[in-house]
C-alpha cells in the first residue's frame, strides 16, 4: 500500500512554476529532448509537471532508514501511474554520497552530462561528514566537476534548502572576502557589507554566499554562470526555504579558469523574490546597492 501522498505547499508550487519558466526560456529549442538529474521526491510532483519537456530523468530516492524500498517502490509506482516511467531511471541512496562516489547503492551510475540538476534538499547545506567536512558543499562541488568532465555544454542547476544549521563562521567569512574583493576592484563595499552583516534575515546573507559560492565552483570547471532572483518562502511547516536558479554554459575564453563572467556587484544588486501565501514579489530586502557610477568595475 503507497503512503500518503507528499503534500507541498502553493508557495513551492510558484517555485516549481518559475523553474519552469527557466527551462522553456533556456532550452526553447530543445523542448521534449531533455535530461533530468535530481531529487524530485517520490510524489514526482516537479517532473511530471516538466515532462513533456524532458526525455530522460534520472531520479534519486534514499527512503527512510531499514525501509528504503518502501518509498522508493512508491516512487516509480507514481512514475507508472503519471505515464513516466518510460523515462525514469531511479538511483538509490542518499544524493550527496552518489554525486561523491559516483554510484548509488546498488553499485548504478549517473549517465552524465544532463541539462537540468535539481538539487531540492529537504535539509539545510552546511551538513558535515564524519571528517568535519562541508559534505554536501563537496557534493554540490562535484556536480560542475562531473558535468564538465561529461562534456556539458550548458545545463541548469536548480538548488533549494531550509535554513537548518547554518555555518555562521563559513557564511561571515565569505563575506568578507566578497568585501576585500569588491574593495579591490574599487567598490565602496564597507556599507553595503555591513548591511548584510547585520541584516535580521538570514536570506540576505545566503543570496550573496550561495550565488557567489556557484559562480566560482562554476568557473573552475570552465562554466560561465548566470544566475536568476534568489527566493526565499515557507515551505511544509512554516519552514523557511529558499530555492536558487542558474544557467551554465562552458566557456570558450581560455583554458585556464577566469575569474567568474556574472560580477560582484550584479550579485550584490540581484533582487530577490518573496513567496507568501502563493504569491510573489521583488525584494531587496531594504538593502543598500552597489552605486551605478561603480557598476562598470570589474
Amino acid at each position: 500500500m503507497l503512503r500518503r501522498p507528499q503534500r507541498f505547499t502553493s508557495n513551492k508550487q510558484v517555485v516549481r512554476d518559475l523553474q519552469c519558466e527557466v527551462i522553456r526560456q533556456r532550452f526553447a529549442a530543445r523542448l521534449g529532448t531533455l535530461s533530468y538529474f535530481g531529487l524530485p521526491s517520490s510524489s514526482l510532483e516537479d517532473v511530471a509537471q516538466w515532462s513533456p519537456l524532458l526525455d530522460r530523468i534520472t531520479a534519486v530516492e534514499r527512503g527512510a532508514a531499514e525501509r528504503e524500498w518502501e518509498v522508493q517502490n512508491e516512487l516509480l509506482v507514481n512514475a507508472f501511474r503519471q505515464g513516466i516511467s518510460h523515462k525514469l531511471t531511479l538511483l538509490r541512496g542518499d544524493i550527496d554520497s552518489i554525486l561523491l562516489s559516483g554510484l548509488d547503492t546498488h553499485g548504478n551510475q549517473p549517465t552524465w552530462p544532463y541539462d537540468v540538476v535539481s538539487l531540492d534538499y529537504s535539509g539545510g547545506l552546511f551538513y558535515r561528514n564524519e571528517g568535519a567536512q562541508l559534505s554536501r558543499l563537496e557534493a554540490i562541488k562535484r556536480v560542475f566537476q562531473r558535468q564538465a568532465s561529461g562534456g556539458a555544454r550548458e545545463f541548469l542547476l536548480f538548488l533549494s534548502f531550509n535554513l537548518d544549521q547554518i555555518d555562521q563562521r563559513e557564511v561571515r567569512e565569505s563575506l568578507e572576502t566578497i568585501r576585500r574583493d569588491l574593495k579591490r576592484f574599487g567598490h565602496a563595499a564597507d556599507q553595503v557589507i555591513e548591511a548584510y552583516l547585520s541584516h535580521a534575515k538570514e536570506q540576505a546573507r545566503l543570496k550573496l554566499y550561495v550565488m557567489n559560492l556557484i559562480a566560482r565552483l562554476a568557473a573552475q570547471e570552465n562554466f560561465d554562470s548566470e544566475s536568476e532572483s534568489p527566493i526565499f518562502y515557507l515551505g511544509n511547516n512554516n519552514t523557511e526555504m529558499m530555492a536558487f536558479r542558474f544557467y551554465l554554459k562552458a566557456s570558450s575564453r581560455t583554458f585556464t579558469p577566469r575569474s567568474p563572467r556574472e560580477r560582484l556587484n550584479q550579485i550584490v544588486n540581484r533582487r530577490m523574490i518573496e513567496i507568501v501565501k502563493g504569491q510573489q514579489k521583488l525584494t531587496n530586502l531594504r538593502l543598500p546597492l552597489i552605486k551605478a557610477e561603480q557598476a562598470d568595475a570589474p
